[in-house]
């Protein structure tokens, strides 16, 4: 790993920060990581080259030793993340860091309340805004990167928000748990990435055949208790415009003005800011 190379380099311990105190709590991030190096130092934030850019450290940062390595706590890194970079970079770090569903850890690296207290310590022009919106939509029932991507894209396309990992069962005890629901309109919402379906460790034992037809089966299974499926991949999740034609289609109501808390913006604005 690059982050150790470089700390085994310096005479004094590093401590990783923002998008490289990310990799390290194994974060997710949308798109790849920055190459360059975030570290914490006494003084203004600047790039020393070398890819090495130095954050100034406030007195209330906590740090912590993961994996050998010195790291902003991890509600520390979502607010740093958030406040500088698309909300779905901050939301995808920060629903993984409260995680705590069944295909998580179960034990969440962070608080709700610690990644917002982080935010509040940010200065006003550092994206506070952007870092306490992005505290406040976290959630972590959210169980992949792409169902957090998901969720920005329906709040910025103004869609009602939906429950999240909702338990389902029929009377012949067939069982299911849907990745997104709005139970008023007897709508379920699946996002479906293709490395379900190549992934040895996520097929179990499967081909990929076999896979797509148990799918086939449980949304049959699904739409015979009387709920109405759509399913999206990557490519809606990350285009709040698509994804506002999709759910359009199905009869979801949407809004004019994004539904994303605190930030006022017109439904299907992009959130294009980039990571620096």
């Amino acid at each position: 790993m690059r982050l150790r190379t470089f700390a085994a380099l310096r005479p004094v311990r590093p401590v990783f920060c923002h998008w490289s105190a990310l990799a390290v709590h194994g974060l997710p991030f949308a798109g790849r990581h920055p190459r360059s190096i975030h570290i914490l130092a006494r003084g203004e934030r600047e790039h020393l080259g070398g890819g090495i850019v130095q954050h100034a450290r406030r007195d209330d940062t906590q740090v912590l030793e993961v994996q050998g390595l010195l790291v902003t706590t991890a509600a520390r890194t979502v607010a740093d993340v958030a406040s500088r970079s698309s909300l779905m970079s901050g939301v995808m770090a920060a629903d993984a860091a409260l995680a705590c569903g069944a295909f998580s850890e179960r034990r969440p690296k962070a608080q709700r309340s610690d990644i917002a207290k982080a935010a509040r310590g940010l200065p006003a022009d550092a994206g506070r805004e952007r870092a306490l919106a992005v505290a406040e939509f976290a959630d972590g029932q959210a169980e992949s990167p792409l169902e957090s991507a998901s969720r920005v894209s329906m709040a910025l396309c103004g869609a009602p928000p939906p429950a999240l990992q909702q338990p389902v069962e029929d009377l012949l005890g067939f069982r299911a748990r849907l990745d997104f629901v709005w139970p008023e309109l007897g709508l379920v919402g699946e996002a479906d990435g293709v490395v379900k379906m190549v992934r040895p460790d996520l097929l179990d034992g499967r081909s990929r055949d076999q896979a797509l037809e148990e799918r086939r089966r449980r949304e049959s299974l699904i739409r015979a208790m009387g709920l109405r499926v759509v399913r999206w991949g990557w490519k809606t999740a990350m285009r709040p415009d698509l994804m506002r034609v999709l759910l359009s289609d199905a009869g979801v109501p949407l809004s004019v003005r994004s539904t994303f808390p605190r930030l006022d913006l017109p439904a299907v604005g992009w959130d294009v800011s980039a990571a620096t």
